[in-house]
């Protein structure tokens, strides 16, 4: 059972307060565009994020140098797609060890 399904609330509230954490693990598996990381919050944590919120959100962490983007083509479109960077899997980590450390 997720946790989406046991708790969607708290889920939800956790998302929005830590949505640069949730992009980072997002792009961990892999690369991904601005509008299907929407659709994905959407699906799996019913939460609706639109483009006001994250494009800003990945423009800031692109200039943090947390994500990494790249044109390519993607079903016939040309996309901007993010990855993490190694700056950004080290954020990713630290909050991990104090995640883990607040919730022993």
């Amino acid at each position: 059972m997720s946790s989406e399904t046991e708790c969607p609330e708290l889920s939800k509230r956790f998302v929005r307060g830590f949505l640069d954490v949730v992009v980072l693990s997002m792009l961990t598996k892999e690369s991904l565009w601005g509008y299907r990381m929407m659709t994905m919050l959407k699906e799996r944590y019913n939460l609706k994020v639109g483009p006001p919120v994250i494009y800003p959100l990945l423009d800031k962490m692109e200039n943090e140098e947390l994500v990494a983007s790249h044109e390519a083509k993607h079903a016939n479109r040309v996309r901007k797609m993010y990855e993490i960077t190694e700056k950004g899997r080290k954020k990713l980590s630290c909050m991990k060890k104090i995640s883990d450390e607040i919730l022993g």
